[in-house]
């Protein structure tokens, strides 16, 4: 039975993969601090551990004490419109602390599973060509940065000191279980803005394009990477196909079956034009299918529509 500790494990992504991992022959925990919440896991056969990263000796004491194999890194407290602020909290409260438990996890032959961002490391370029894993890492915000920060900072280790690893760069996921109230996920936010009759904003004229996954196919797509034991690599996970703002509003709008409150706004510079991953490396490791996108918000529209 393989043992996985996910740090950050209660949220959006972490709680869908769990839930598709509790199936198999796994024992799940997860890392979250005193108070967080964990209602996403309600009803899921996993042990929760109370402890922030930081806090890297009872975070190391989780994974001796209960023979974890793998760790699967899914913590920030960043989105793409954050500040140097936030940037600076982050790197002290998160990623110090994760290179502390990147070189912990070398030591005990623990593998690193890290959660990073297909849709911001790599930044902005004016061809519409999809993003392979060799492009370079040329992020334009914070959020970015901070995952290269992260990767960079694996790379290292497992030069140094041998770290097991496996960096995912998912697009954009959407579906069960997301914030429909918060400040990213357009997908969610439009939904949520949709069923409070309130306007939806939009920064730019509408036409960047985003590559979106619907979570489910991404949760299946993880558990295949880790039943086939693919690690050392660095793989994008997304559609490979890409959708205006524009466009995910107008399916949005045959599915609701509603008129949207559209208000554009000036564009940010923090946001990229054009985002699509290239997934031929993912294909060539497993074989998975991909829910088509406008099926995929459906399932979610229907699932939410009579939330208050």
């Amino acid at each position: 039975m393989k043992k996985l500790l996910f740090i950050g494990g209660a949220g959006f992504i972490g709680s869908n993969i769990i839930r598709r991992l509790q199936h198999g022959d796994y024992e799940i925990h997860v890392c979250e601090p005193v108070g967080a919440n964990t209602q996403r896991l309600e009803g899921v056969k996993v042990q929760i551990h109370h402890a922030m990263i930081s806090d890297i000796e009872d975070v190391s004491k989780i994974i001796q004490n209960n023979g974890i194999d793998v760790v699967v890194h899914l913590v920030s407290t960043l989105i793409p419109g954050s500040t140097y602020e936030d940037y600076k909290d982050e790197y002290k409260n998160v990623i110090f602390p994760s290179i502390e438990l990147m070189e912990l996890c070398a030591q005990k032959k623990v593998r690193f599973v890290y959660f990073s961002s297909g849709g911001t490391v790599y930044g902005n370029r004016n061809d519409v060509l999809p993003f392979t894993e060799t492009d370079e890492m040329n992020p334009i915000s914070y959020y970015g940065w901070s995952k290269q920060m992260m990767e960079n900072s694996i790379q290292f280790m497992h030069r140094t000191v041998g770290l097991d690893y496996l960096v995912v760069r998912p697009s954009n996921p959407f579906g069960h279980g997301q914030n429909l109230y918060g400040k990213q996920g357009l997908v969610a936010v439009a939904i949520g803005k949709l069923l409070k009759d309130d306007e939806i904003e939009v920064w730019g004229d509408g036409s960047a394009v985003r590559d979106y996954i619907y979570v489910d196919d991404l949760a299946s797509i993880f558990v295949k990477l880790i039943e086939a034991d693919v690690h050392n690599t660095t793989l994008n996970i997304g559609s490979g196909r890409g959708y205006s703002v524009n466009d995910v509003l107008a399916f949005l709008k045959i599915v609701s079956g509603r008129e949207l409150k559209i208000v554009y706004q000036n564009p940010r510079p923090v946001d990229v034009s054009n985002m699509v991953l290239d997934t031929t490396r993912l294909k060539n490791a497993i074989s998975y299918e991909i829910t088509p996108f406008m099926d995929g918000v459906r399932k979610f529209y229907e699932e939410v529509k009579d939330i208050q």
